[in-house]
């Protein structure tokens, strides 16, 4: 990520992808049901630091290390996202003000917080309680991703030695 990109993004609206929240002093305490929105959506970036309209009003700089310390940190709590998935927030300096810019990928899995389920829409984040609807995103993302598939006629003998030295020594 880039300086550049990050005011491309600003001159955008918010959408399913992009989400601005304002944080001067402190994560925003709705930040995590974004995140594991976006998480079981399709990803997206998120700026801390700018108002809903995508004006920059900035993290103050004596909060931004704490901020971006307890983001990781949280990140990797199954207290606060479960599973956990470990965010890499960066931050950017723009016209004076900072900015905290958390570049969150689709998952594989299903996240929730404070044992709640959130999906993304472009209205914004959801609250996922009906069995049938977390269903549907477990389904939407095995339609995606294999590393949950069982191959039950696969094995040993399907894998290349050449990439495996040490098999059958």
């Amino acid at each position: 990520m880039n300086p550049e990109r990050v005011k491309r993004l600003l001159n955008e609206k918010e959408n399913i992808r992009l989400e601005f929240k304002e944080a001067a002093t402190a994560l925003p305490g709705n930040l995590f049901e974004t995140i594991c929105a976006m998480l079981n959506r399709d990803g997206g970036d998120i700026l801390l630091g700018v108002d809903d309209k995508g004006s920059v009003k900035g993290v103050e700089g004596s909060a931004v290390k704490d901020i971006v310390t307890n983001l990781a940190n949280l990140s990797n709590n199954p207290q606060k996202i479960e599973p956990p998935f470990i965010l890499f927030p960066q931050t950017y300096e723009i016209d004076g003000r900072w900015i905290v810019h958390i570049q969150v990928p689709a998952s594989s899995q299903v996240h929730k917080t404070a044992q709640v389920v959130y999906d993304r829409s472009n209205d914004g984040d959801f609250k996922v309680v009906q069995p049938h609807r977390i269903a549907e995103i477990y389904n939407r993302k095995r339609n995606h991703y294999t590393e949950g598939i069982i191959y039950p006629r696969s094995g040993l003998r399907i894998l290349n030695r050449i990439c495996f030295p040490k098999y059958g020594t």
